[in-house]
């Protein structure tokens, strides 16, 4: 695997997998610069549409996916 644009062919599209019923799935820990206020923004959009529960997991899925894409990885 190298760095270029696009997806390696072995990873399947992040909207395939999101859309199956059941999803293996694994943990990252990671943390964020407190100055961008993620927490408070995503709890603010949350509330502004009337959701009871926000994918969190799923939104940083397709963030890393797509920023790794572009990368070539």
């Amino acid at each position: 695997m190298g760095a270029g644009p696009g997806r390696p062919g072995d990873i399947p599209d992040v909207a395939v997998l999101l859309n199956q019923r059941v999803i293996t799935r694994e943990s990252l820990d990671s943390s964020v610069p407190a100055a961008l206020k993620l927490k408070r923004r995503i709890k603010r959009f949350a509330l502004d549409n009337e959701l009871d529960h926000l994918p969190l997991g799923d939104i940083v899925a397709v963030a890393m996916d797509e920023w790794l894409t572009t990368r070539g990885f």
